[in-house]
């Protein structure tokens, strides 16, 4: 099951739509997850079929490359296989959001693994990025073209963050999560979250405010 799971292909995908968690009145989650451990393979791919969009929609907040997208997401998928039994049921919402957790949580691992230092970002910034700041600074207005380049940019400098920050700068900032589902997800309190974000803010201000001033 594993190489099957493993196996699974995103390649017929060719966009990222907002789909939003549901539950199937037909089949229930819990239903689903007591097939699969009771040896029902195939409803496993009931599972995969339900979320691979929404699973997928989480993954893009935090990569843009779309092989790092279907890379995380099929290994999103492996590992909520293999934890199915960890799994204790709940409401209509329980399952898709442990299923996210276990996304994030293979997001921050990934970012984690790729840490770099701050001070190495702007050795590798592209022309085209420079030439975005320069156009800052001449107080031009953003095109199609610049937006993307904007949006990349945005992923370097968050680069540049602790991992668990930079997960909590997405979840809050990209994901539209309220502090207490953050905060819920990356095992701390609100207060906490509200400090680690305000020390990412300051921490942005103060290596690149300049940039953008």
């Amino acid at each position: 099951m594993r190489d099957e799971v493993l196996n699974i292909s995103l390649q017929t995908m060719t966009q990222f739509p907002a789909v939003e968690f549901v539950e199937d009145v037909e089949t229930s989650d819990d239903a689903l997850v007591q097939a699969v451990l009771g040896g029902d393979h195939a409803a496993f791919k009931q599972i995969f079929e339900k979320y691979r969009r929404p699973m997928t929609r989480v993954v893009s907040r935090y990569f843009r490359e779309r092989a790092d997208i279907e890379e995380f997401v099929q290994q999103s998928f492996t590992k909520v296989y293999f934890s199915l039994k960890k799994f204790r049921g709940g409401g209509e919402a329980a399952f898709p959001a442990w299923m996210t957790r276990i996304a994030v949580n293979v997001c921050y691992d990934e970012f984690r693994r790729r840490q770099r230092k701050a001070e190495n970002l702007f050795a590798e910034m592209s022309d085209e990025e420079n030439n975005y700041v320069e156009s800052l600074a001449d107080g031009r207005g953003l095109n199609p073209e610049t937006s993307l380049i904007a949006a990349q940019l945005a992923q370097k400098v968050l680069s540049g963050l602790a991992a668990k920050d930079r997960v909590a700068m997405t979840m809050v900032y990209t994901q539209d999560c309220s502090l207490e589902e953050a905060a819920g997800m990356l095992g701390i309190s609100p207060s906490n979250l509200k400090s680690r974000l305000f020390r990412c803010r300051t921490h942005i201000r103060k290596c690149f405010g300049h940039l953008f001033a």
